[in-house]
């Protein structure tokens, strides 16, 4: 199993690419087509925000990058759903916080359930910040401490695979080796 790294430009103006939606693997797939396309809408919806707030925004994006994990990005033939984790951008969401249609910035976390049922999507939220010096961890703030541990924690988790026979789905020690890697994708 591959994670996806959606990114690679500075923000999600584009959508993703249908020729990517054209694979034989979804072509084959009773589920993926629909998964796709919740995946499409739900990243529809920050980027409604980012149109409609562009000047208070300044050319700062609110998603930075949205990494794509899971069955989804397996052979798999059909995934139940799209785990999604979603680098929102800290100060971008400052900058639009309250107001019209920002509590889609709080809304689109609150229940990954929720997610899955409307969109086929189950996402996950990293706060992102630039920390200028990642490897000066004594000169951090709080802020970017939180930051990089929180981030930590899913690059560390999505590394990881499950154990032979499906019975660890949590992380373990027995699971904790690094197991694969990243495959960027720019659209």
């Amino acid at each position: 199993m591959a994670s996806f790294l959606w990114g690679g430009t500075p923000s999600l103006s584009r959508r993703p690419s249908p020729s990517w939606s054209e694979h034989r693997c979804f072509a084959e797939s009773a589920t993926r087509p629909r998964l796709w396309g919740g995946l499409v809408a739900y990243v529809d919806r920050f980027l409604a925000l980012e149109d409609a707030y562009a000047e208070a925004l300044g050319g700062t994006p609110l998603v930075h990058r949205l990494w794509l994990g899971g069955s989804f990005v397996s052979t798999k033939p059909d995934p139940r759903n799209i785990d999604t984790t979603v680098l929102v951008d800290v100060s971008a969401k400052c900058l639009v916080r309250g107001r019209p249609g920002s509590k889609w910035l709080t809304t689109a976390f609150q229940s990954r359930s929720r997610m899955r049922e409307k969109f086929g999507v189950s996402p996950v939220r990293i706060g992102y910040r630039r920390v200028p010096r990642v490897f000066e961890p004594d000169r951090f703030t709080v802020e970017d401490r939180t930051y990089t541990t929180e981030r930590g924690v899913w690059d560390d988790w999505w590394q990881r695979c499950r154990l032979a026979g499906g019975t660890d789905r949590a992380p373990s020690e027995q699971s904790a080796v690094p197991a694969r890697g990243y495959l960027e994708v720019q659209l």
